[in-house]
């Protein structure tokens, strides 16, 4: 039977150098066999372990070192057809499996392996959806996936972001920065104002969104200082939560003037401040903070910046605990995906130790449900968020 016009053409096969047995996505090019005939960067290919079982189907990059990203664990027959599908799934998830339209206008729609997604996130921003894709594979089949989000949310925009280092390592063509686009998004009675695709990661952080409601909770009676404010989002949970002061600082003079803008939008009181947050804990008043955040830009963003990284997120949080008061609560997060959970938690302990302070930890979190955590990947989970309370 001939195959018709309109058939997408049959999918080379891939063989590996070692035989499988778990299903981690990822395989490096020294684990991957030489295809007898070159295959172009980012093909959809059928592989085969060492022993000729066949384990599913992936993206192939002979440029880059981390050059096979699983996709599924079957024949795929239309490679397009199967991310438009994957897609629906992923919105099925979020608007009616989790309800997220409840409360929030901004979630992660699709989050990389976690979603069967290799190498992209993609976020909505109220009408804006902002993509950051980190592999060519990817890349190449996001035109069908633009299209679908266009027809189920007519009139919104889309935003495509490359991750550079990842842009470097695939060997992606370097693609314009953006113009940034201009939404405004709502989340548990609060609205932002958002440039898309700006900033860091995608514009908003949507994965801090229930851990902001946690400390909204929190917050009540108690003087808060938030230190790597960004736009504001922990800040203003506090003061809608009832506490009784909130200085909130970031070291971007742009993120200030965002915050008091958003701050200024939804009526609430709240003193923001340019300042290093090393620099803020060293001039506070010991005891003049009951709730202190410490939210940090990602200081690990490779395996060799762990123990660089580390000892930063340690004289942060030794600080913190050492300045709150008796009793009071310090909210804690690392962002790096390199960090593991544990080591986060050693160095929590380490540093409660050289404050010389008695500490509980209340609640170990991540990121919201948006951002499912794949079993075969753990590297699908990134964000630590530790609340402790200071005795």
């Amino acid at each position: 039977m001939k195959r018709s016009k309109d058939s997408p053409a049959p999918l080379p096969v891939l063989r590996l150098k070692v035989r499988v047995h778990g299903r981690h996505p990822w395989f490096y090019r020294k684990m991957i066999q030489k295809p007898d005939e070159p295959l172009p960067a980012g093909t959809a290919a059928l592989v085969k372990d060492r022993d000729g079982e066949f384990i599913g189907t992936g993206f192939y990059n002979p440029r880059a070192e981390l050059a096979l990203r699983m996709f599924a664990d079957d024949a795929v027959p239309d490679v397009r057809m199967h991310f438009v599908m994957a897609l629906r799934h992923a919105v099925m998830l979020r608007e009616d499996t989790l309800g997220l339209l409840r409360h929030t206008d901004a979630y992660r729609l699709v989050h990389a392996e976690g979603d069967g997604f290799p190498g992209l996130v993609l976020d909505r921003l109220g009408t804006a959806f902002v993509a950051q894709v980190a592999s060519l594979g990817m890349l190449q089949q996001l035109e069908p996936v633009g299209e679908w989000l266009l027809q189920k949310y007519p009139g919104s925009k889309l935003v495509l972001l490359q991750d550079k280092d990842w842009a470097e390592r695939e060997g992606m063509e370097k693609l314009p920065r953006p113009a940034a686009v201009a939404t405004t998004v709502r989340e548990h009675g609060l609205v932002y104002s958002v440039q898309a695709g700006t900033g860091h990661k995608t514009g908003f952080f949507a994965d801090q969104r229930d851990n902001r409601w946690l400390v909204r909770n929190l917050a009540r009676g108690r003087s808060v200082l938030d230190l790597c404010c960004n736009s504001g989002g922990f800040a203003m949970n506090c003061v809608a939560g009832g506490a009784t002061r909130v200085l909130a600082a970031d070291l971007d003079e742009a993120m200030v003037e965002q915050t008091k803008h958003n701050a200024a939008q939804n009526k609430l009181t709240l003193q923001a401040t340019h300042g290093d947050a090393f620099d803020l804990l060293r001039e506070a008043q010991l005891g003049a903070h009951e709730l202190i955040v410490l939210d940090p830009p990602k200081w690990v963003h490779h395996k060799d910046e762990i123990e660089t990284g580390l000892q930063r997120y340690f004289d942060l949080n030794r600080l913190g605990i050492e300045k709150v008061a008796r009793g009071g609560l310090v909210v804690t997060c690392s962002c790096s995906g390199s960090v593991s959970e544990d080591r986060f938690l050693r160095m929590l302990r380490d540093a409660a130790a050289a404050a010389r302070r008695d500490v509980r930890i209340l609640f170990v979190r991540g990121a919201g449900a948006d951002h499912p955590v794949a079993l075969e990947c753990p590297e699908t989970r990134y964000l630590k968020v530790a609340v402790l309370q200071v005795r």
